[in-house]
């Protein structure tokens, strides 16, 4: 895929703070509109058969008991963060696409959570309007109600689109309550009432006086995400290395300091602890008896020497997958980044593998995957894609914030090598350039899902276009691309691809709202 690399012509903070004046085509009302295609096509790959599928072998992820059901609880589907799903996604059977705006300016739905009734429960941030936890019908996208969260705290624009604090990385518990780190740096719970038509709050508490004080721009620092562990303790963490437990009944607050490392990733909650990755490190805790955090095992990896273009900061940008016997991250190290693959027990590496070209390797997104029995023990796969050359801040720029990333996605499997060690090698590498959005897996249809980016020949400079697009998870192969919309507006800021609980619907937040595909019924 060629790669256009163009200058900025006008001063980001000026087109950024001029942007709250812009209004996004079609927004305003409740209804969905038909995406913005009409220069783009739909392209099905003639080596497979319409509809295709190809389940995949695999080992279920356990349920936590106390999120929502796998698939349905955060933005990385399940309490291991697999970004797999069990559910079938698109097969571009007649593809349908819509959007739906739900503000005049930049809207965009983040996190995107599924109660017990299919109802969408999302974070949307709608940026000088505020932020929002909204629920969404899952076929019409009219939003039905909405709960005001405390806003930002900043005169500073480009805060959003570098800092993960304030809820963007909530969950859903298994009462349908939303639990969410606020910008107030507090941890609130929240649910929506049938009954009285409207979100109530049903637990709040300060976070304020466990924060660092940290003198760093534009915020200092935050608290970033709240989760309960396996045990129902409320696991939390800020930007700046605190991580703390409140323990619910006695709302006990106990905290330790990773002093000197940041945090920017979601955490990962297992049976046998939580795995918090840093800009240094990544640790597995547990909590006491007392309900203190405890340090089992730090695993130092190869930060880099630089923050990459793409990444928020210099360090790994993946949420710990965690399968089997094993947990996986990224590095950030020189001149590829490698995925790195650890025993659960005691934090020692049993594989890595270098991935991408030299001087453009970087992944700021969770990596779906899977494990599955073998002739040999367990053997375990990733999806991993390149993001480096995002330009977070470039919306305005020729190309959008897209326009010089390099692209590239690969699977990477671990198996035994009957020794009592592991094999560790690419499986195949693909050219589509899912620039930003977190990829996803479906597990029954054996296919990877991305939001890709393309900026075609003769376009102009912000007419480049983003697809629904489909890899096999087997060899790798395109199998088909959906149009969803051309320019800023369907930038997605790194929100994730999110499949719908009932099969064959697929949802993008962008930056001018929600995106829904959908195969069209038959009949």
């Amino acid at each position: 895929m060629r790669v256009r690399h163009v200058p900025r012509l006008i001063p980001v903070a000026v087109l950024l703070a001029a942007s709250v004046l812009l209004c996004a085509p079609g927004c305003g009302g409740k209804s969905a509109e038909p995406a913005d295609t009409v220069a783009m096509e739909f392209y099905r790959n003639p080596a497979f058969p319409e509809g295709h599928r190809n389940p995949v072998d695999h080992l279920a992820y356990p349920q936590h008991p106390f999120l929502a059901p796998n698939g349905s609880s955060n933005m990385h589907c399940d309490a291991y963060m697999s970004d797999s799903y069990e559910a079938g996604g698109p097969l571009g059977l007649t593809p349908h696409v819509i959007r739906a705006c739900y503000g005049t300016e930049w809207n965009l739905p983040v996190t995107i959570t599924f109660d017990s009734r299919g109802r969408i429960i999302a974070y949307v941030n709608r940026w000088a309007e505020g932020i929002y936890i909204m629920l969404i019908d899952p076929e019409t996208l009219d939003d039905l109600a909405y709960y005001a969260l405390p806003p930002q705290r900043s005169g500073d624009l480009l805060h959003p689109l570098s800092d993960t604090s304030g809820g963007a990385y909530f969950v859903l518990d298994s009462q349908d309550r939303v639990i969410i780190a606020d910008r107030d740096n507090a941890v609130q719970i929240i649910q929506y009432s049938d009954e009285k038509g409207r979100f109530e709050m049903v637990w709040r508490y300060s976070l304020q006086s466990y924060i660092l004080p940290v003198v760093k721009a534009p915020l200092g620092d935050r608290v970033q995400m709240a989760a309960p562990d396996w045990e129902g303790r409320l696991w939390f963490t800020t930007r700046y290395g605190v991580v703390g437990v409140i323990t619910p009944r006695s709302s006990l607050v106990s905290t330790m300091e990773l002093a000197g490392e940041e945090i920017q990733n979601s955490f990962t909650i297992g049976e046998d602890g939580v795995y918090i990755v840093t800009d240094h490190a990544l640790y597995r805790c547990h909590a006491d008896g007392a309900g203190k955090p405890v340090i089992d095992w730090r695993t130092e990896y190869d930060r880099g020497t630089r923050v990459k273009p793409g990444m928020i900061h210099q360090g790994s940008g993946t949420t710990p997958h965690l399968f089997g016997d094993l947990v996986a991250i990224c590095d950030n190290a020189e001149p590829r980044m490698n995925v790195l693959f650890l025993r659960r027990s005691d934090g020692r590496e049993v594989g890595r593998l270098p991935l991408f070209n030299e001087g453009q390797s970087t992944t700021e997104n969770a990596m779906p995957g899977l494990v599955r029995e073998g002739g040999e023990g367990l053997e375990y796969s990733l999806i991993i894609e390149n993001n480096y050359g995002l330009v977070r801040t470039g919306l305005y720029d020729l190309g959008g914030c897209c326009g010089a990333s390099a692209g590239g996605v690969s699977r990477v499997d671990l198996v035994p090598d009957g020794k009592g060690g592991y094999t560790c090698r690419e499986v195949w590498s693909s050219a589509e350039n899912s620039c930003s959005t977190v990829p996803k897996l479906s597990l029954s249809s054996g296919l990877v899902y991305l939001h890709t980016y393309s900026w075609p020949e003769g376009a102009p400079g912000h007419g480049y276009q983003y697809y629904f697009t489909a890899l096999d998870f087997e060899t790798g192969k395109t199998v088909f691309r959906v149009p969803v919309g051309e320019g800023l507006w369907y930038f997605d800021m790194g929100a994730p691809v999110t499949l719908g609980t009932e099969g064959g619907t697929a949802y993008i937040g962008t930056m001018g709202g929600l995106v829904r595909i959908a195969d069209r019924p038959s009949g």
